[in-house]
């Protein structure tokens, strides 16, 4: 438990005080966890949703310092933050598990041989 806590508590310093690639670095493998938990917890990120961990990545990047925030405004410039960053590629997300379920639990077919 230590480990998770010095992990996240590491993880956030870097967010706030590290390098554009450690930035980067922490911000893409907590990406690539969080789409492999709404993926069912695949072995490894399937190709087809590359996409989607590059642009969460960059999104997530794009908003450091505004992490929490519904939306910000300031002379005259106004951005509005999704309650997901994932929100707009859950119906791709869910097609995908559903798939992968109905995979899972679809009888096999095979050949019986009786001597």
């Amino acid at each position: 438990m230590a480990d998770e806590t010095n992990s996240i508590a590491t993880d956030v310093k870097t967010l706030l005080e590290g390098k554009v690639d450690d930035k980067l670095a922490v911000i893409e493998r907590r990406t690539k966890e969080r789409l492999r938990s709404l993926l069912g917890d695949p072995e490894s990120i399937p190709s087809q949703f590359e996409y989607i961990s590059y642009e969460v990545t960059l999104k997530r990047f794009n908003r450091i310092g505004n992490e929490g925030m519904q939306s910000y405004s300031q002379e005259g410039l106004s951005m509005a933050f999704p309650d997901s960053d994932f929100s707009e590629y859950q119906d791709t997300i869910d097609e995908y598990r559903r798939k992968d379920e109905e995979a899972f639990y679809k009888p096999k077919k095979g050949v019986f041989r009786f001597k």
